[in-house]
């Protein structure tokens, strides 16, 4: 691009190319004249030389070329006399400078194309740019808020364990006997609902269920044994080996252990860790074409223009691991 024309305007462009052209015709004209007045040898070199253009450049006109070998021929026909009488020129027909002047248009059109083209692609890639750095801002605030909700968190169930420990008789557990007694068959078939109910999560957690283990459960509420799992599945995440992840739940269970996240935090919290990876394949198999924070959480734009929640798409079966699959197909 030339310096004096830095943000590339197109009419500019044109013109100067045209005022080009048109100065590089009217030299070959001269050129011509100046070898036939002087009855100097016509060649295509000697034109090119004389006027400061380039050989191929009067080759690219028909007009201007059959003329040239016209002159060309009808120089080596006559009988060489060195005189001063002026050979006879011939100037360039109006069909000529038209043909070249149509020539010239052309190339204007072309050229108008071509920066119409670029500057699309710069839109596109000052777009892209704008997005990028939009998508990395609102990271960097949710990441802040994460951390600070993450820090309250944690002196709230700090303050809370400090108190429970100061004041062990302030949440007793008392149950009417006549109120909640149910029939022994019904306890029982409750006891066996629930433990299969917890055979899958203990699978995937690798807890073997024993006699120990089981007992405890059995005096559990449901909330509480899905708060010890919760918790339990917390303390794994963080990669700390244990010797026994049955020992775990149980301490877990006795203890009443709280999770530090609700099971949707988690949830979001793990579609978060996943998502660049998740949406570079997604965008390669042209399921998206975009994505942006919320304060309800990520979504994402699908092909038809519509914005998705996240957590919507997952449910539609484009999980992680699906794509991952796709991807090696």
């Amino acid at each position: 691009m030339p310096k004096g024309n830095p943000k590339g305007n197109p009419d500019i462009l044109m013109a100067t190319a045209e005022v080009k052209r048109k100065d590089a015709l009217e030299r070959t004209e001269k050129a011509i004249a100046e070898l036939v007045k002087t009855g100097a040898s016509i060649t295509f070199k000697s034109i090119a030389e004389k006027a400061g253009v380039s050989v191929p450049y009067l080759y690219k006109y028909d007009e201007l070329k059959e003329r040239i070998q016209h002159l060309r021929s009808q120089q080596k026909k006559q009988v060489r006399k060195r005189t001063r009488r002026p050979q006879s020129f011939q100037p360039a027909s109006d069909n000529s400078k038209q043909l070249i002047i149509q020539n010239l248009k052309e190339d204007n059109k072309k050229l108008r194309g071509e920066i119409d083209k670029q500057k699309k692609h710069i839109e596109v890639v000052q777009g892209k740019l704008y997005e990028l750095s939009r998508v990395a801002e609102e990271n960097n605030r949710l990441r802040q808020q994460l951390n600070q909700i993450t820090a309250e968190l944690a002196t709230t169930k700090k303050q809370l364990d400090d108190y429970l420990l100061a004041n062990p008789s302030s949440h007793p557990k008392v149950t009417s006997i006549d109120s909640k007694r149910k029939p022994i068959t019904s306890v029982n078939d409750e006891l066996k609902s629930r433990l299969d109910e917890l055979k899958s999560r203990l699978s995937e957690l690798g807890v073997r269920m024993n006699a120990t283990l089981k007992k405890i459960i059995e005096s559990k509420s449901n909330n509480e044994i899905n708060n010890a799992l919760s918790a339990v599945e917390e303390y794994l995440a963080t990669g700390i080996k244990v010797k026994s992840k049955a020992g775990l739940l149980r301490k877990a269970l006795e203890e009443n252990w709280m999770p530090n996240l609700t099971d949707k935090e988690r949830k979001i919290s793990q579609v978060t860790d996943d998502f660049s990876e998740w949406f570079r394949l997604a965008k390669e198999q042209g399921i998206v074409q975009a994505s942006q924070g919320t304060k309800d959480g990520i979504i994402v734009m699908e092909t038809t223009g519509e914005w998705t929640p996240m957590i919507t798409m997952l449910e539609k079966g484009w999980t992680l691991e699906y794509l991952q699959q796709r991807s090696k197909q």
